[in-house]
């Protein structure tokens, strides 16, 4: 079909990328100023008590000045590629004879990806959803909030090759989503569905590519019905998706029992991840308790602190485990924070004897502390997402 044809058919809609409303901006405007007094915080203190005491045991602090380091370079490059999508916004019209897209998806792009897509070279669309945003919730025992929107993977054959274009929609109660798959419906374009959230517009996640293979292997997608809209059918289709992928999960499982184990088991990366910040933490954390109270920064009856010392590292050694928590976690989490609590005794030695018996404080308290980090445990148990998606595509 010629691009005139196409371009020249009446518009059924036109969907274009909306900016976030003010009460988000203005939230995060505030989250900018906490980020920015939390790096001020993890860099400035390390610094000071290194010019105070200049002792080389605060090297150990070095691990709060890397965080610090780190939480800024993520905080920058999150507001350059949050103000370039702000500015740099798709839009997407659906025409009678076709889609007409104008995307912009390469953050720093001089210009956007024009597309001309005629209706007959569209093999499929999917319907799903895209993450809007992420955050952590503090009531009802914790966990992670994800908002999400619906989009409409179109995959069409163009060039000689399927490629794909994604349409997003500001949010589910968006009545455009129900104009375009009552029009693609009425066109006779198969509609699926799955569950899964494909793409993440303003975080590095599945590439156009990545999203391909995953239509291409993938057994998880499901019709979407004939009649009913987007939000009339949404519960209906979630749970019977759920259900098709528990199923189809369940019999991999069948033929490999071993891959029940594979996704149970957690690899050594999180192991070595958990016990690194845990016990650079607890070491940097325990010796610092130990020189202020030598130095009579603190006085000799701040023995409550460590508590903040094994509460903090045992989160943060559960952390990156969170999705397959067990008992045996608790318990090696308890042994390497007696190992360093020993290792802070025989390092405050030389100190004087009010380190030395705080840091004997200290080790005592974590030994009897084995019931005090079921606490962490739980409360990082329940933070754990209940569907946490692959991200690479095609993953089950």
């Amino acid at each position: 079909m010629p691009k005139t044809s196409l371009t020249d058919s009446p518009v059924v809609h036109v969907q274009g990328e909306q900016r976030p409303d003010l009460f988000w901006r203005g939230a995060a405007g505030l989250a900018l100023f906490f980020t920015a007094v939390i790096v001020a915080v993890l860099i400035g203190v390390s610094a000071v008590l290194m010019a105070m005491f200049w002792n080389p045991w605060l090297l150990f602090t070095l691990i709060f000045v890397a965080a610090g380091v780190l939480l800024l370079v993520k905080t920058v490059a999150a507001v350059r590629r949050t103000v370039w999508h702000a500015r740099h916004r798709s839009s997407f019209a659906l025409r009678e004879a076709g889609l007409e897209t104008t995307e912009w998806n390469t953050v720093g792009a001089e210009s956007p990806v024009s597309r001309v897509i005629p209706l007959e070279a569209v093999a499929t669309v999917v319907t799903s959803y895209r993450i809007v945003r992420r955050g952590l919730l503090v009531q009802n025992g914790g966990g992670t909030l994800t908002e999400t929107a619906p989009t409409l993977h179109v995959l069409f054959d163009q060039d000689g090759r399927r490629q794909i274009t994604s349409v997003p929609f500001a949010s589910h109660q968006d009545p455009g989503v129900d104009v375009w798959i009552k029009e693609l419906r009425r066109r006779g374009v198969e509609l699926n569905y799955t569950a899964r959230p494909l793409s993440w517009k303003e975080e590095d996640y599945l590439s156009d590519e990545e999203r391909l293979a995953y239509f291409a292997t993938t057994d998880e997608l499901i019709g979407f019905p004939a009649t009913g809209g987007w939000l009339a059918n949404m519960s209906r289709l979630e749970n019977s998706w759920y259900q098709h992928t528990k199923q189809l999960r369940e019999q991999a499982e069948e033929r490999d029992p071993q891959l029940r184990a594979a996704r149970l088991k957690p690899t050594f990366q999180p192991w070595i991840l958990g016990a690194w910040c845990a016990g650079m933490y607890a070491l940097g954390a325990g010796y610092l308790l130990s020189c202020l109270v030598q130095h009579r920064t603190l006085p000799p009856g701040a023995w409550p602190l460590e508590i903040l010392v094994v509460l903090p590292a045992a989160a943060l050694f559960f952390l990156p485990l969170r999705r397959s928590l067990r008992w045996y976690h608790g318990l090696v989490c308890w042994l390497l924070l007696v190992v360093i609590a020993f290792a802070v005794v025989v390092g405050t030695v030389e100190m004087g004897p009010a380190a030395e018996q705080m840091a004997m404080i200290g080790f005592g308290l974590t030994v009897l502390s084995a019931a005090l980090l079921w606490a962490p445990y739980l409360l990082v148990k329940r933070s754990a997402p209940r569907d946490e998606l692959a991200r690479s595509a095609g993953a089950s």
